[in-house]
């Protein structure tokens, strides 16, 4: 009812000059009727008052109708702009609006169209890149197989400047596969429970060759604790810790490490997972972009190459996963990734 009330309220308001002029004639006949000192004065202006108002209402009430069934009708034309939907609603509108509806309709058929067009090129675009991302796979393999069985036929600086290079690749081919897994409409998480110890273990044997060859300690601490998140993205958001622990390595050290440790947070009941470097670390003034797209930070030459995406692509994968993630850093001292993953129930 009330609905009703404010809509009428509504159209009282749009066409209070009409309505005014109405009242006007009616007050104007009232004053010639006095005047005539017809002795059925009040009977008359009575009755005429009574079909004044019916007349006024029904208006009012017919106009409510139309104008909700022209907004029905309307709506669904801008969600479905075709010829059935447009001739439904130039039914309902006068003569002078079906000439700019037939223009609407043409207009949202054209960008839905193009829309369209431009939907499949995405999705030939994603599909493209994902198949290309899969196929360098086979040849990076290879590399990785030739490097192992070949090792003693190569220098040491040439194995690892391959090494290095191929880990780069490999990295690079990761990052594109998961920004894109990231974009894509249908998100194909598996949720299930994980070790920490047995992740962090996997990501580890991945990079062992380059950590190899720049010296870096890995120093796990993690006890027996799991949490309900999905694999793959924690190995992602793994590698991209220890990657990033491997290039931006403090070179005028002696000792290289890295610390992977994990803890119960009491005050907010939360499972923390914390890596952490003694690298080169950030400065405080970049701190807040880090997790930026294509966010690079101060003015070291690593940093200049790189292109910006690794903890960018960390932030959203977090936030698909329901992971809380923060940053710590003491520039010249270190760097410190912490996730936060809320307690699930089993």
């Amino acid at each position: 009812m009330s609905k009703w009330f404010g809509k009428i309220i509504g159209i009282c308001r749009e066409y209070c000059f009409f309505l005014g002029l109405f009242l006007m004639m009616n007050l104007i006949f009232t004053f010639f009727l006095w005047l005539t000192d017809a002795p059925s004065f009040w009977v008359v202006s009575g009755a005429f008052l009574c079909v004044t108002l019916f007349l006024a209402g029904s208006a009012l009430y017919v106009t409510a109708k139309k104008e909700e069934k022209q907004k029905s009708a309307f709506f669904a034309f801008l969600e479905n702009p075709s010829h059935t939907n447009q001739l439904n609603v130039q039914v309902l509108f006068g003569d002078r609006e079906k000439e700019q509806l037939t223009a609407l309709g043409e207009r949202l058929r054209e960008s839905e169209q193009k829309l369209q067009t431009e939907l499949r090129q995405r999705e030939d675009y994603e599909e493209y890149i994902e198949m290309w991302a899969h196929e360098v796979k086979v040849p990076l393999s290879l590399l990785t197989l030739m490097l192992d069985n070949r090792r003693e036929e190569m220098s040491s600086t040439v194995y690892r400047r391959l090494v290095y290079a191929a880990s780069q690749i490999q990295d690079n081919v990761t990052q594109m596969l998961y920004y894109a897994r990231l974009k894509a409409d249908y998100k194909d998480y598996f949720f299930e429970w994980v070790k920490l110890k047995e992740c962090v273990e996997e990501a580890v044997l991945q990079y062992e060759p380059v950590f190899q060859e720049g010296e870096i300690k890995v120093i796990c601490e993690l006890g027996d604790t799991s949490v309900f998140t999905d694999k793959k993205g924690i190995l992602m958001i793994l590698g991209q810790a220890l990657n990033n622990a491997y290039k931006y390595r403090d070179t005028g050290k002696e000792e290289h490490w890295v610390r992977v440790s994990g803890k119960m947070d009491e005050g907010s009941n939360k499972i923390l997972l914390i890596v952490s470097d003694n690298g080169i670390g950030v400065k405080l003034s970049d701190l807040p972009f880090l997790f930026e797209k294509g966010f690079t930070g101060d003015n070291d030459e690593r940093k200049k190459k790189a292109t910006g995406m690794g903890l960018y692509l960390v932030e959203q994968m977090a936030r698909n996963l329901k992971i809380e993630v923060d940053v710590r850093s003491v520039y010249g001292q270190g760097f410190e990734l912490i996730l936060e993953f809320p307690v699930v129930e089993s």
